[in-house]
């Protein structure tokens, strides 16, 4: 038996979901829920084997909602994406599935997910990757969740001045304040919008909103002041100097 939970952020579409699961004999829903931040505490709490995820929910994306389980467990996707966007999930390790979906489409998705069951070894190591794929351009990253202990915050993309890196760990700091996010660096580089952050070191990416000074420094690079609480300085390098300064235009 496959444990399973339902994540889905309308009663609708979770009702539908369960009347069709109760159909497939392979498959016991342990729990369901409507929000993915209580998805995320049942997920590491309870460790299904599968889990079906609705990609857009009300508080946090299913994608995030990735980036912030422990227990990783086989995923099937419910979307309203149009084909276009779905063809980047055909090397998914699961499934995906479109909705309005049949019974037998459903039937088919339980049927991978068994398989992979079967199959040693780690699951979706390319996720993430294939995840970025997916995501459209235009899909901006506007609500960025840090998970400490048991709470998830929320950071609007407006509150965060930048984000860096400390020993291989990823942080966002807000003007007096600094929580730690699941993303890497060129994740985030693709995904916040490009009007606003612009990556000024390998280790940092800025909030332009944010900038206070720039003024030349050692080998032609720049330092950077930005307008937080402490006046930090950031270096930006000789290479992201240059597009820099295509981009304002000084």
């Amino acid at each position: 038996m496959i444990k399973t939970i339902i994540i889905e952020d309308e009663k609708p579409a979770m009702d539908r979901l369960k009347s069709l699961v109760k159909k497939i004999d392979a498959i016991e829903v342990i729990a369901s829920c409507y929000s993915g931040k209580d998805a995320v505490a049942l997920i590491d709490g309870k460790k299904p084997d599968l889990i079906f995820l609705d990609i857009h929910l009300t508080d946090i994306s299913g994608i995030d909602l990735l980036h912030l389980i422990t227990h990783k467990p086989l995923t099937i996707f419910t979307t309203a994406y149009d084909q276009y966007a779905i063809q980047a999930f055909e090397l998914q390790a699961v499934d995906y599935l479109l909705k309005p979906f049949s019974l037998e489409r459903l039937q088919e998705a339980v049927r991978r997910a068994e398989e992979k069951l079967k199959t040693p070894g780690p699951v979706d190591p390319d996720l993430n990757r294939l995840l970025s794929r997916w995501v459209p351009q235009q899909d901006y990253l506007k609500r960025i969740p840090s998970k400490i202990g048991d709470k998830i915050y929320i950071l609007g993309d407006d509150q965060i001045v930048y984000f860096d890196t400390e020993d291989k760990l990823i942080f966002a700091h807000l003007d007096d304040s600094k929580f730690m996010v699941s993303y890497k660096m060129e994740e985030l580089q693709a995904r916040l919008d490009p009007d606003k952050f612009f990556r000024i070191h390998r280790s940092t990416i800025v909030n332009l909103n944010y900038v206070k000074t720039i003024e030349a420094w050692f080998a032609g690079g720049y330092m950077m002041t930005v307008r937080d609480k402490n006046r930090t300085e950031l270096t930006i390098s000789r290479s992201a100097g240059k597009a820099l300064r295509r981009k304002l235009g000084w």
